[in-house]
C-alpha cells in the first residue's frame, strides 16, 4: 500500500467525516423527530420552521463559502467550524424556547456551510479522473452513511439508558455535539495548515464569475436535477414519523431506523458509485433511482393504515433509502458529465448548493403543515403525492441534460 494511496483516500475519509458527522446537528430531527417534538412541545410546523432557518441561512453560506476558504487557513475555519457547531448542538440540548432554537439553527446554517461546503466538493473531484468520479463520490457517501451509523446507534444507546424520555434526548444530542467538538480538535492537529491566498479574487470578480456560470444551460439542469433529487432525500426522513403515528413503531424503533437509515447509505453510495463509473453515466444511475424511488413511494401511498402492516413499511423504507443514496452519491458527480472544467468546480458547486437545497426552505414547513391540518395518513398521502412528482422531474431534466451534453461541449 503506497503512500500516495493512503493519502488519497484518507484525505477522502476526512472529508466524508466533516460532510456527514456536521450536519447530524442540524439535521437532528431525523433521527429524534418525535422525542425533541415532544420535549419541547413543538407542532410539526414549528418542526419544519425549525429547518427552514437553518436552510435559508445555509442558501447564503453556500455563496460566500469560497471567498472565505481562500482568505484564510483551512485548518483553522474547519476547526472553528466544528467547534462552534459543537457548542450550538450543546445550547439546543437544554431545549430552549422556540425562538432561541430558530436562532441556534440559523447559527448552525453558518457554521455548517461556509468553512468547507464547497471546498470539500472540489477536493473530492481533484482526487480523481474523471473515469473515477462516481466512485469517489459514491465512496464519500457511503463512508458518510458508515460514520453517520456508527454516531446515530451511539446515541441511540444513550437515549435507552435513560428512563425520562426528554432527559435520554438531551444526552443523545449532547452525545452528537460532544463528537463534533472532537472531530475538531482532530482536524486541528491533522489537516495541514496553509497560508493565506495572495491571488484570490476580488468580491467583484468572484460575483462576475458567477454569473457567467449562471448565463450556462447546463448549470441549471444540475440545480434542477439536484432539487428534485434532494426533495426525494428529505421526505423520507418522515418515514420513521410515519412508523411511529400510523404504523405502530416505538420511539426507539423509530430512533434505531434513523440510525439505519446510514448503513443504507454506505451501501447505496458505494454501489451506485461503482455502478456509474462501470456503465461509464452517472445520469444514468439518477435517472434509474429516481423511478425506483418513485416506485417506493407510490407503494407507501397506496399502503392501507394497519398496524399489521409494520413490516412492510421498513421493508419498503430500506429499498426506497437505497435508491435515494445511489441518487445521492452522484449529485455532485454529474458535473464531470455536464463538462465543467476542474477550476470552476467550487463555483458551479456553490450555484447548485444553494439553489438546488431550496426544498429546505419550504418543504419542511408545508409538509408539517400537511400533517398538522390532516389526520391520521391523510397528510402523508398529500407528501408521497409531491414526491412522485418530484421524482418526475428529476427523471426528466436527466434526459435533458444527457441530451444537452451530446450536443456540445463548453469550452475550459
Amino acid at each position: 500500500m503506497n503512500k500516495a494511496f493512503i493519502k488519497k483516500y484518507g484525505t477522502l475519509l476526512l472529508l466524508a467525516a466533516g460532510a456527514g458527522i456536521i450536519f447530524q446537528l442540524p439535521y437532528i430531527r431525523e433521527t429524534f423527530y418525535v422525542p425533541i417534538q415532544k420535549a419541547m412541545n413543538l407542532t410539526n410546523a414549528q418542526m419544519g420552521m425549525l429547518s427552514s432557518g437553518y436552510a435559508t441561512m445555509a442558501s447564503f453560506s453556500y455563496f460566500i463559502g469560497g471567498i472565505v476558504a481562500d482568505k484564510f487557513s483551512a485548518r483553522k475555519l474547519l476547526t472553528v467550524s466544528f467547534l462552534a457547531t459543537g457548542v450550538l448542538g450543546i445550547w439546543f440540548s437544554t431545549f430552549p424556547s422556540f425562538n432561541t432554537a430558530r436562532l441556534i439553527f440559523v447559527l448552525m446554517g453558518v457554521s455548517t456551510i461556509i468553512t468547507f461546503w464547497s471546498a470539500m466538493i472540489k477536493a473530492t473531484r481533484m482526487l480523481g479522473d474523471s473515469s473515477e468520479q462516481g466512485r469517489l463520490f459514491g465512496l464519500q457517501e457511503g463512508l458518510r452513511g458508515i460514520l453517520n451509523a456508527l454516531l446515530v446507534f451511539g446515541m441511540s444507546a444513550v437515549y435507552g439508558r435513560f428512563a425520562d424520555e426528554i432527559l435520554g434526548t438531551a444526552w443523545a444530542i449532547r452525545t452528537c455535539a460532544i463528537v463534533v467538538i472532537i472531530l475538531g480538535i482532530l482536524h486541528w492537529f491533522i489537516i495541514e495548515d496553509t497560508e493565506e491566498a495572495e491571488d484570490a479574487e476580488s468580491l467583484k470578480e468572484v460575483i462576475i464569475g458567477t454569473f457567467q456560470q449562471l448565463a450556462l444551460p447546463r448549470v441549471w439542469l444540475l440545480v434542477a436535477i439536484v432539487f428534485f433529487g434532494y426533495s426525494l432525500y428529505g421526505i423520507f426522513g418522515y418515514i420513521n414519523t410515519l412508523a411511529i403515528n400510523v404504523y405502530g413503531l416505538s420511539v426507539a424503533g423509530g430512533a434505531n431506523l434513523g440510525g439505519a437509515r446510514y448503513i443504507i447509505q454506505a451501501f447505496g453510495g458505494i454501489i451506485g458509485g461503482l455502478i456509474a463509473d462501470k456503465i461509464g453515466s452517472r445520469l444514468k444511475v439518477i435517472i434509474g433511482g429516481a423511478v425506483l424511488t418513485a416506485a417506493s413511494y407510490g407503494l407507501f401511498l397506496v399502503l392501507p393504515e394497519n398496524t399489521a402492516l409494520l413490516s412492510i413499511v421498513l421493508a419498503n423504507f430500506v429499498a426506497g433509502m437505497f435508491f435515494i443514496y445511489i441518487i445521492r452519491s452522484q449529485y455532485f458527480a454529474i458535473i464531470d458529465d455536464a463538462g465543467i472544467p476542474v477550476s470552476r468546480t467550487g463555483r458551479v458547486s456553490g450555484i447548485v448548493s444553494c439553489l438546488g437545497y431550496m426544498p429546505d426552505i419550504f418543504m419542511y414547513t408545508m409538509i408539517g403543515g400537511w400533517l398538522d391540518n390532516n389526520t391520521g395518513k391523510t397528510g402523508f398521502n398529500m407528501m408521497f403525492i409531491y414526491a412522485i412528482v418530484m421524482a418526475a422531474g428529476c427523471v426528466v431534466t436527466s434526459l435533458i441534460l444527457a441530451k444537452v451534453i451530446k450536443k456540445d461541449k463548453i469550452p475550459e
